[in-house]
């Protein structure tokens, strides 16, 4: 077989392209390239790289950026010039791929691609991992020496600053805040305001009820404390919306100002990361899952899920948030929640006193500055009351109640009236868990048999109750009712702290291997057992009001619209309140009324 010739080429600029006139050859293996210089074609010029699209964006970027920095959470921010200010961005935002675009298109007059908008976000990325580190917050942050920083959101990116001294607006505030395209601009606020002026919106008859919605509202300001979640109940008309509203667009306004609940985690997560405040209308019942990612959020608790589907990182939010709820009936059931929690209950409002969505929005546009600016004058005022503030006890939400009284007296009203508000609030919670739990009646029930206390085994104490249940028509087949004694065992651990509230105690303790469970009665706010007289009136045209001494039990204010007749002045119509005595009778009491019993009951 004959040999193939082989050729020799020499340095050529077309060397293995289309334009080679032997480029068959050369694939072949039938032409070599050499050193030397080719005679049919140009040789080979060495040529500079052009500028990828990519670069030029990069360049660009870092020209014009002020800064490229990361947060907490390793996410990447670009600080860039909006209106005279800087404003911190979110690098893989819709607003800096747009930024990106309009720079090369001004200084080039070309359009970028996709891929090329990519390739540059991701060496910027790398570039603001290796900048700064900032701990960005949402809406509120703390500050030097106690003070407070308020991001008012509006495109000057200006904040407001509350120290102990006052309060005022700041231009160019440090790199504090995160935000999110919801956030509505805060309006400026005004001074010499009353704070009081709020109660307008907020359809509240209950003194006490009134002084902590107040509180509760200028808590919402205070960062990186365990918030309330508040709780707002009432029949369909009583204003329950506006009220919550109303909190929210004095301390987070946002174009989403109530929102639904969400059947996910996940998305209850991202709505507790993405609004300061977290309020939720006509939730109805809520689910265990979601008590527990409340509970998380206002007491400042972390929580993770996955980046995305794709990988196994997870991103980790460590966060306090503000919850708010509103429902006819007291949407809380978990004595967790309920703990943690301010309930609130509103009245229908009567046909006289209604007004249209147009009137209340306009009236509330026109003293939203004014209140706010009384807000801000009692914080500043609270800041410096805060750190004298010394109390005998307290309850689970600390840090709450320490504001509060701080806060209650920057308002020039005595710390006990809010202590003594909140206290009876605590006692509705605990009154509610019992409630809420199926086996409290039939424990009830059981103890009304034995006045002298009961003693036995888990499993004596669940077939007992088992009995009751069947006396008082109680479905055992339910999913909440106990179906083994370990497991009512539990049950009653979760109802021991609010029993104290019907009169009872529970205690446990071990005999060799058994275990004995040990109920018996006590004396509490809502058990008083001396007779309380309420015929005195200080309205003397008040003649139909009669001697009512009884032995009081518990007193427990409706959430529903009862119909009839005061069992101490005898009137017929709206019923607001509801007590059982000693032997088990019940009867009902209005507003007026309840609210004096009450008050006796509470000296």
């Amino acid at each position: 077989m004959p040999r193939k010739t082989v050729k020799t080429c020499g340095n050529c600029a077309f060397w293995m392209k289309d334009e080679c006139t032997y480029l068959n050859h050369a694939r072949r293996g039938l032409l070599l390239k050499t050193d030397t210089a080719c005679s049919d074609f140009k040789p080979a010029e060495k040529e500079e790289r052009a500028e990828s699209q990519a670069d030029q964006l990069v360049g660009l970027a870092l020209e014009n950026a002020e800064e490229l920095l990361h947060d907490n959470r390793q996410v990447p921010y670009i600080r860039l010039h909006r209106s005279d200010a800087l404003a911190n961005v979110r690098l893989r935002s819709r607003e800096v791929k747009s930024w990106l675009a309009g720079l090369l298109w001004k200084t080039y007059g070309k359009a970028p691609n996709q891929e090329a908008l990519g390739s540059a976000l991701n060496v910027l990325e790398a570039q603001c991992q290796e900048g700064s580190i900032y701990k960005l917050y949402n809406r509120i942050a703390p500050g030097e020496d106690g003070s407070i920083w308020l991001d008012m959101a509006d495109e000057k990116w200006r904040a407001l600053h509350i120290t102990k001294d006052g309060w005022e607006i700041v231009d160019n505030p440090p790199i504090l805040f995160r935000r999110y395209s919801h956030q509505n601009a805060i309006s400026e606020p005004v001074r010499g305001g009353d704070v009081n002026e709020i109660l307008e919106f907020a359809n509240i008859k209950n003194e006490g009820d009134r002084l902590l919605y107040i509180v509760t509202v200028i808590t919402i300001l205070v960062p990186e404390i365990p918030h309330v979640i508040v709780i707002l109940f009432g029949p369909q008309g009583s204003g329950k919306t506006w009220a919550l509203r109303v909190m929210r667009a004095l301390a987070d306004p946002s174009q989403l100002d109530l929102l639904n609940l969400p059947r996910r985690e996940r998305e209850l997560i991202q709505n507790l990361d993405h609004h300061w405040c977290s309020f939720y209308d006509n939730v109805g019942r809520v689910p265990e899952w979601c008590s527990n990612v409340f509970c998380r959020a206002v007491t400042g608790a972390g929580v993770s899920k996955r980046a995305l589907y794709t990988d196994d990182e997870d991103v980790i939010y460590n966060y306090y948030r503000c919850v708010g709820l509103t429902d006819i009936n007291i949407a809380a059931e978990r004595g967790d929640m309920l703990q943690r929690a301010v309930l609130l209950g509103l009245q229908a409002i009567p046909k006289i006193q209604r007004k249209t969505e147009k009137a209340m929005k306009e009236a509330f546009e026109k003293a939203h500055p004014h209140i706010l600016g009384a807000m801000l004058d009692v914080l500043a005022k609270a800041i410096r009351i805060y750190p004298t503030m010394k109390l005998d006890g307290l309850h689970r939400m600390a840090d709450y109640v320490v504001w509060g009284c701080a806060i209650t007296e920057a308002l020039g009203i005595d710390k006990q009236d809010f202590l003594d508000a909140y206290e009876q609030n605590v006692i509705n919670q605990n009154l509610e868990m019992v409630r809420a739990s199926p086996i409290s009646d039939a424990l009830i029930k059981l103890m009304e048999d034995n006045p002298d206390g009961w003693k036995g085994t888990p499993s004596q104490l669940f077939a007992e109750l088992e009995e009751k249940a069947k006396d008082l028509k109680i479905s055992t087949r339910q999913k909440a009712w106990p179906k083994k004694p370990h497991i009512l065992s539990r049950r009653l651990n979760e109802l021991e702290p609010s029993l104290p509230s019907v009169g009872y105690e529970i205690h446990t303790r071990r005999t060799g291997k058994n275990r004995l469970i040990l109920i018996h009665a006590v004396t509490s706010v809502t058990n008083d057992t001396s007779k309380h007289d309420l015929s005195d009136s200080s309205d003397g045209n008040d003649s139909t009001r009669e001697s009512f001494s009884v032995n009081v039990k518990t007193l427990l204010r409706l959430t529903t619209n009862t119909q009839g007749e005061c069992a101490i002045c005898k009137t017929r119509g709206r019923m607001d309140w509801t007590f059982t005595k000693h032997n088990d009778e019940w009867g009902l009491l209005c507003g007026r009324c309840g609210l004096e019993l009450e008050e006796t009951l509470r000296r």
